[in-house]
């Protein structure tokens, strides 16, 4: 705990902005030095960004960033790890990580969008879902051809274009649906590249981790325990957290707990279902448990979230 007190929290709105950015109800904020000067303007011409990117300590960044990285380089620490953007590299930051730019080259062409921690796109317990929560346990860059960049720049286009129509009534809804299809659209790229991780692992150890997933989807609205899916594959509660983390890179109990809240998060934002209801559904022994139990893996309460 001491070693996280020295990193300095990075709320959204602390991200330096200009004329070139687009924010929308201080949740969400785009932006690209892309438009109007060749060669691009250079990031670290503008005061405040530089002072933003060449920040000589770390960031416990509280919000999601997606980059894109169009033209020159820009060399990042993520979570201890050291990384590179060039041209066609996506990268995706989740919140709780801790972040430092080290370096931005003078020609480096970006997008930048980043979504508040509360700012939820829509999401179940798909294939996609859990697609792109594999791939990132993996590593935060996708690398992109050049078809793929042009087709989420054109939608990055679009959408900052329609959120800057001053007159344009229904920005809410145009937000969400853009943050979906970009969604989409990473995990179909992602699919494959998870197929290979995949193919990697050890075939008996990758037959485990399949049948755990499917004895989670049949039970985890019942049960949470990892004793549970232990006993049902005829393993010891660590040997098959052991398993699940050397295929996934994530242990079986957050596993268990994902699937449990994508499954509560889409209960609550249907409208239809009090907390006390959606406890219930979820075989929690009370409410307060419930809460708790989300809380710790949300960071807001049951009630906040439906309400947000």
């Amino acid at each position: 705990m001491s070693a996280l007190k020295t990193f300095n929290a990075l709320p959204i709105a602390a991200i330096p902005l200009d004329e070139r950015s687009c924010i929308f109800d201080n949740k969400v904020i785009l932006a690209d030095n892309l438009d109007g000067e060749d060669p691009p303007h250079d990031l670290t011409n503008d005061p405040a960004m530089r002072a933003f990117l060449t920040a000589p300590y770390p960031f416990k960044i509280q919000f999601s960033i997606i980059e894109l990285c169009l033209a020159g380089s820009m060399r990042v620490r993520l979570n201890l790890n050291e990384y590179e953007l060039r041209r066609n590299t996506w990268m995706i930051v989740t919140p709780g990580s801790i972040g430092q730019c080290l370096e931005v080259s003078s020609d480096c062409r970006i997008v930048i969008i980043a979504v508040s921690n509360d700012y939820v796109i829509a999401e179940d317990n798909s294939e996609g879902a859990f697609i792109v929560r594999k791939f990132l346990s993996q590593q935060p860059l996708l690398q992109l051809t050049d078809a793929q960049s042009a087709e989420l720049l054109g939608i990055y286009r679009a959408l900052r274009d329609k959120l800057r129509q001053p007159d344009f009534r229904f920005k809410y809804d145009i937000l969400k649906g853009y943050l979906q299809v970009l969604y989409g659209e990473v995990c179909q790229w992602m699919a494959p590249m998870v197929e290979q991780q995949d193919s990697r692992q050890g075939s008996r150890k990758k037959q485990i981790f399949d049948r755990f997933i499917a004895e989670l989807r049949q039970h985890y609205t019942e049960e949470r325990s990892i004793q549970f899916y232990a006993d049902r594959l005829c393993l010891t509660p660590k040997y098959l957290s052991q398993v699940v983390h050397a295929v996934s890179g994530r242990h079986a109990g957050e596993w268990i707990r994902d699937y449990v809240i994508l499954e509560a998060k889409a209960l609550l934002k249907s409208g239809q279902y009090t907390v006390q209801q959606v406890s219930d559904m979820l075989n929690f022994a009370n409410q307060s448990f419930f809460g708790v139990y989300f809380k710790k893996a949300v960071g807001c309460s049951p009630t906040t979230y439906k309400e947000s």
